[in-house]
């Protein structure tokens, strides 16, 4: 979407851009967002693991404050390891 600060979306915040995301994920699993309760999140090179934009961008997507939210920073394939995150969490159940 950005690369070195370059491109449309570069003066957007990145809370601004995962809510969106996070909202249409919702909308698209066709689930009530209070049943949400637990939220991964993989990213590069934000402050504390961007563990705070994700927090503010779940709120601004609507979900529940009561829903738990994990940032993974690898540096390569934090998204990946989100999405292993969380299918981990939902096969040990």
């Amino acid at each position: 979407m950005t690369k070195a600060k370059k491109g449309a979306q570069r003066d957007t915040a990145p809370e601004a851009m995962l809510a969106v995301v996070l909202k249409d994920v919702v909308k698209k699993a066709n689930i009530d967002p209070k049943l949400v309760e637990d939220v991964c999140i993989g990213n590069v090179l934000q402050p504390g693991a961007g563990a705070h934009t994700s927090r503010m961008a779940m709120f601004l997507a609507g979900l529940p404050d009561t829903s738990s939210l994990q940032a993974v920073n690898r540096q390569c394939s934090s998204g990946l390891q989100a999405v292993v995150n969380i299918a981990n969490s939902i096969r040990s159940r």
